[in-house]
């Protein structure tokens, strides 16, 4: 499957600074060229200079609204950055058809932080003007939830993370939903935690977007999980894991092979990217990468049932990639969730959040003068 990228702020274009790596894995690695470009959008050109795949050169790094934010950022008004997108989108629409291999693309797929400004407000603005200039290519969303710390400092996060869910829900086709803290590690720098986390993020789409590009004879499976497959497996909200299990580099007999299968399966659950209730998912999807000695239909078989104890009303597909030497892995997919039980809690919340935010608006507005104020009421102006 071949993605073209659009991170929109600091968040999402980290993030699509990572796939953009990723591609350049696939294709040093694997022979495959799964992202077709990646673009990065937002109102402050500094702030994206720290990006490392996603070259300044080519138009890949795309500034808008400079009228408004005068080249800085939208202080965390996603209304703000709803604005700007909606009225120099047309920048970033334009970019993406002049790209050499914008043909050979799939899908669109934007990513985004939930609780920001420009990215939080931009995104869906950006995915439905996407939708309506190309209305043959499906546009997926990608959306980070923010660190526990970062609500408890501010609740502007809650309510604009509520916001950005709700509108990007109704315009996009698939949203994966990724959790930063699920990916919180204790113990690393900042820095370093956001680079840790992001890698995690992106890793889960490696198998998943090489295994239908394949073009070696051995390395192609039996069940081949490509482009068309991916597309009929996704829709609406859609969380995703991935385990892998070292393996040594004899054959295995079939108990071991299994017990390693079920131990990357079990990983891959525990390592969603979201925690959810797999009972409410409408579609299910697998992908097991393994030597081709220990590739089998007992392993797809065993590791399907599992996922059908767990997903009873899932529409499963699957996929073998008798790929990787001395591991085995297995990319989990659960998608359209009927229920998710933090999406409804930002929900919920949000309400509380902005009546709060009216009332303080008002109580600002009413606010009897201070004493500094009220004494230089009379004292004439210089003009």
């Amino acid at each position: 499957m071949k993605l073209m990228l659009i991170g929109l702020g600091q968040c999402g274009n980290r993030i699509a600074d990572e796939f953009a790596r990723l591609g350049n894995r696939a294709q040093r690695e694997r022979g495959a060229k799964v992202i077709t470009d990646a673009f990065a959008v937002d109102t402050d050109a500094s702030a994206m200079g720290g990006l490392q795949v996603i070259r300044s050169h080519h138009d890949r790094r795309i500034v808008v609204g400079e009228t408004r934010t005068k080249n800085n950022s939208t202080g965390g008004s996603a209304e703000l950055g709803a604005q700007v997108v909606k009225e120099d989108g047309y920048k970033i629409v334009d970019a993406l058809r002049k790209t050499k291999r914008f043909t050979e693309t799939d899908a669109f797929l934007l990513i985004a932080g939930a609780a920001g400004g420009t990215g939080s407000g931009g995104i869906s603005e950006l995915i439905q003007l996407i939708k309506e200039r190309y209305t043959d290519k499906p546009v997926y969303s990608l959306i980070v939830l923010p660190f526990e710390h970062e609500e408890e400092i501010d609740e502007r996060t809650t309510y604009n993370t509520a916001v950005c869910l709700k509108s990007v829900h109704s315009v996009a086709d698939v949203t994966f939903l990724i959790d930063n803290q699920r990916y919180a590690a204790k113990g690393f720098s900042l820095a370093a935690n956001i680079l840790k986390t992001n890698r995690l993020i992106v890793e889960p789409f490696f198998s998943l977007l090489c295994a239908g590009e394949e073009k070696k004879r051995e390395r192609i499976g039996v069940h081949i999980l490509d482009a068309g497959g991916i597309l009929q497996s996704l829709s609406g909200w859609t969380v995703l894991g991935y385990g892998r299990v070292n393996l040594p580099l004899i054959t295995l007999p079939w108990d071991e092979v299994k017990n390693r299968g079920n131990e990357a399966m079990e990983i891959a659950l525990s390592e969603l990217s979201l925690s959810c209730d797999t009972r409410y998912a409408a579609k299910a999807l697998y992908l097991v990468s393994a030597p081709e000695a220990e590739m089998n239909i007992d392993l797809l078989k065993y590791i399907g049932e599992r996922i059908r104890s767990i997903a009873p009303d899932a529409t499963i597909s699957y996929g073998d990639y008798p790929f990787n030497k001395g591991l085995i892995d297995v990319t989990l997919i659960f998608s359209g969730l009927k229920d998710v039980e933090k999406v409804t809690t930002y929900y919920t919340s949000s309400v509380r959040i902005a009546e709060n935010m009216k009332i303080e608006q008002q109580d600002e507005a009413a606010s009897m003068p201070s004493a500094t104020e009220e004494a230089a009421k009379d004292v004439p102006p210089i003009r």
